[in-house]
């Protein structure tokens, strides 16, 4: 589905994001942990990728996502706010992704 290039990418965002992870001692033990590939997989199915960006910087908008959330922004003004943000619309689709796979403790 993604070219080896890209494969290769990902892995790296995702080694770092695990690094700075266990860094930070955010990762505990029995804690689900973010799967950027997942999520790339995910929004390139549904058709959710954003116009013009990169798998990394679709990640880091993954990420920030995750953060909004977490801040308090509902699930549904965030799928708002990504669909005006990057212009297109499948936020649904999106934010659902980024909360599966990239912040799958989120309980909101």
């Amino acid at each position: 589905m993604f070219s080896t290039r890209t494969r290769n990418r990902v892995a790296a965002s995702l080694f770092a994001f695990t690094v700075v992870g266990l860094g930070a001692g955010v990762m505990g033990a029995g804690t689900a942990m973010a799967d950027p590939v997942s999520f790339m997989d995910e929004i390139t199915i549904n058709g959710a990728t954003l116009p013009g960006m990169t798998a990394d910087q679709m990640i880091a908008a993954g990420y920030a996502t995750c953060d909004h959330l977490r801040a308090g922004v509902s699930v549904l003004d965030e799928m708002s706010a990504v669909e005006q943000t990057y212009h297109f619309n499948q936020g649904t689709l999106f934010v659902s992704a980024a909360t599966t796979n990239l912040c799958p403790n989120f309980a909101g």
